[in-house]
């Protein structure tokens, strides 16, 4: 497929079965962990397309697919995130990182207020919120994102799950607040898209991805998908309880019948 002037690189060529992304060079894994490819269910072996990503020769911060195909670098971000307001965006970013979360809020708000359009703009007012735990209206806000994105995408890989790399945790986050209103497919998508981006270069932010989309599929009656999750989450990590306690819930489930 070829870019568009807009972007350097949508990829399509990357099948969902078996799509899970490593960043090269990977942290070393111990001999316990699992190297097949995991299979992301919620995605329905569609095509994966990948927004921002680089040309495939650029591997300066690039990613592969597990299976060892290449796939591309990613597109570093714009220097300037905002024409209008990149001034709070900095700002409100540093008080985030000195956890001060409250003055940024009050920061990035006005900006979120003027320019509600702005993908940076709204992931830097969506994180403050959902950090500060306010977690209906980071859904709100959340949801406005991953929105966006998929808009901005669909006209090019219409027939595809859509991952923009820049917005990995957004992904995430919006994967995690589906799960606190019971919505379990729309979360085991948007964690699936999550791991798709490259979540799973945090070992603990996969460890936490794949104890909830076992727990997304248990509450979905999917009792195999539900099990393959709570494997792959404790074979990488044996002491996971989260994923354990289903695990044996699956277990104790035919006698109970």
């Amino acid at each position: 497929m070829t870019s568009s002037p807009r972007v350097v690189a949508l990829l399509l060529a990357v099948a969902a079965a078996g799509c899970t992304l490593t960043q090269p060079p990977p942290p070393p894994r111990t001999a316990a962990s699992p190297q097949t490819p995991l299979r992301l269910y919620a995605l329905n072996d569609k095509a994966v397309a990948l927004g921002h990503a680089a040309p495939p020769g650029d591997r300066s911060a690039g990613a592969v697919v597990s299976a060892g195909q290449p796939v591309a670098g990613f597109e570093k971000p714009p220097a300037t995130l905002s024409t209008r307001h990149q001034t709070l965006i900095v700002e409100a970013n540093e008080l985030y990182d000195k956890r001060d979360y409250a003055r940024a809020l009050a920061v990035i708000e006005p900006a979120y207020r003027d320019e509600h359009d702005n993908p940076f703009v709204i992931e830097t007012y969506a994180r403050v919120l959902y950090r500060m735990g306010e977690r209906a209206q980071s859904f709100v806000v959340y949801r406005q994102l991953v929105d966006l994105l998929d808009a901005r995408w669909w006209a090019e890989a219409a027939d595809s799950v859509t991952v923009d790399l820049w917005f990995v945790d957004a992904y995430w986050k919006a994967g995690t607040l589906h799960m606190d209103r019971g919505e379990w497919s729309r979360a085991a998508f948007e964690i699936s898209r999550a791991l798709v981006g490259g979540l799973a270069w945090e070992p603990l932010a996969e460890d936490q991805a794949l104890s909830y989309l076992t727990r997304a599929y248990f509450e979905l009656g999917r009792r195999e998908e539900a099990r393959y999750y709570a494997e792959r989450a404790l074979g990488r990590n044996p002491r996971n309880a989260y994923a354990r306690q289903y695990l044996d819930r699956l277990a104790r489930e035919p006698k109970e019948r």
